[in-house]
């Protein structure tokens, strides 16, 4: 099945950023490196937004039947879409912060 991937990896991505950036910012801080941080977010991202590409497939796929295991697979497609789009969005939004509020400010 396609959709596993969007709907358990995506979200998975997106708390290990938290927590990978998190536990980096002391050690870029102390360094001098911030853009490590930023490195980290990029790479999250790029990682999630690649587990759209099944979960756009397999809703897409799902469209043309009309019978009921047809639906349900379109209502599961809908689902892992939404979960990737909003562990992208999340992501997204911890970066931006960390644009606007420099980490290692003390």
């Amino acid at each position: 099945m396609r959709i596993w991937m969007p709907l358990l990896l995506a979200p998975t991505l997106a708390l290990a950023d938290q927590v990978v950036a998190f536990a980096a910012v002391g050690w870029a801080c102390e360094h001098d490196r911030a853009i490590v941080i930023h490195a980290i977010h990029a790479l999250f991202l790029v990682a999630t937004a690649v587990t759209l590409v099944p979960a756009w497939f397999g809703w897409h796929a799902s469209r043309a039947r009309a019978d009921e295991t047809a639906r349900r697979l379109h209502f599961l497609g809908n689902l892992a879409l939404a979960t990737a789009a909003l562990s992208v969005l999340v992501i997204a939004a911890m970066w931006l912060t960390t644009w606007v509020i420099a980490p290692c400010v003390a």
